[in-house]
Parts: structure tokens; sequence; C-alpha cells
């Protein structure tokens, strides 16, 4: 099986991005360890264009590691979207769907592809899921990263289930995350 993982984060004083990296090694030694192909990418990073969309061609499944900023992705990885995506035209989708008398979105050509979303909140886990938290209003962490899912569904790739770990900057238990996401990978991703 082939992998991609895609470190999402953008470095700020406060949060330099030791999480999200180990996150990704741990990542790359669960599936070495299961003889899986791995490649990476960091979007903060330089990185070729043509090179992304190969890799994205290559992977059965991608990998998206993500810090939340502002109630989403960090302006590098949204960039890395827009940019990868676009230069893929015609390879990861052909149209927005319309062209061929299907509805809007229909155009994606990674229908044979899955990916998954692993976010790191500095909100507790108790904000989301209950209708009388304040910023989220009953949500969960999928309904927050709705457009990020819906670029992945317009090129066609299929959903994974995402993994999200909370309160990391207060109450950050790095063995007990790194436990939760072997165990989260073990559930989810398999040939």
């Amino acid at each position: 099986m082939n992998l991609l993982l895609v470190n999402g984060h953008e470095y700020w004083e406060s949060s330099p991005g030791q999480l999200n990296e180990t996150l990704l090694q741990e990542s790359i030694k669960w599936f070495e360890d299961k003889n899986y192909s791995v490649k990476t990418t960091h979007t903060n990073k330089e990185y070729d264009l043509e090179e992304e969309v190969l890799k994205i061609l290559w992977a059965d499944i991608i990998i998206y590691f993500s810090p939340v900023y502002w109630m989403s992705i960090p302006a590098s990885m949204k960039r890395y979207f827009d940019h990868v995506y676009a230069k893929g035209r015609g390879r990861i989708f052909e149209n927005d769907g319309r062209d061929n008398g299907g509805q809007y979105g229909t155009g994606g050509l990674m229908s044979n592809k899955k990916y998954m979303l692993i976010t790191t909140w500095n909100a507790p886990s108790e904000a989301f899921n209950h209708d009388i938290q304040f910023l989220f209003e009953g949500k969960n962490v999928d309904d927050v990263f709705f457009n990020f899912h819906s670029m992945q569904k317009f090129i066609g790739m299929k959903k994974l289930k995402s993994f999200s770990l909370f309160d990391v900057k207060r109450n950050p238990k790095i063995e007990q995350f790194l436990i939760g996401l072997r165990n989260h990978l073990n559930d989810n991703i398999n040939d």
C-alpha cells in the first residue's frame, strides 16, 4: 500500500510544530513496520507542484496532519491545495462535474483513493458535540472541517474516519496521544 503523509503545520512562536511532526514520524514508523511505502510533504517547505501531483496519483491513501489555526487549516496547507490541485486538473479532477451532465462537484478522478484528516486542537474535547457549547454549537470536528472535506470530495476521494487530539497546549499527553494515533491507524487502515 502507498501512503502520502502531508504535514500542514506552519510555524508560530507559540506553536513550533513538534506535536504534528511527532505524529507524522510515529505514523511513518507504523506504516513502514507493515511494509507500506511512504512519501511525505511538509506544506510550509518548498515543494514542486508536478511532483506533488505525482505523489497524489501514486498514493492509495493520503493522510493530512493539521494543527487547527483559527478553526481551519494553516494558510500554507490551503495554499498547497490551491496550487497542487489546480496543477492536477485533468489528472486528479476533470472539471466540476456539470460538463458531463452530473451534479456540481462530481468531476473528481480520485475515486480509487482514500484520505484521513488528523487534527490537533487547543480546544478541549467537550467543546464539541454539545449544543450548550458557545463556539461550536453542537458541531463535531468534521462539521467544523466541512470545507476541507469538500475539497477532498471534489477530487473524488473517499473519507476515512478522522482523528483529533484536543487540549494539546494546556494539557499535552504525548504518550496517550501516540497510543491513540496507533490505535486509530490500526482500526482504520488495512490492506
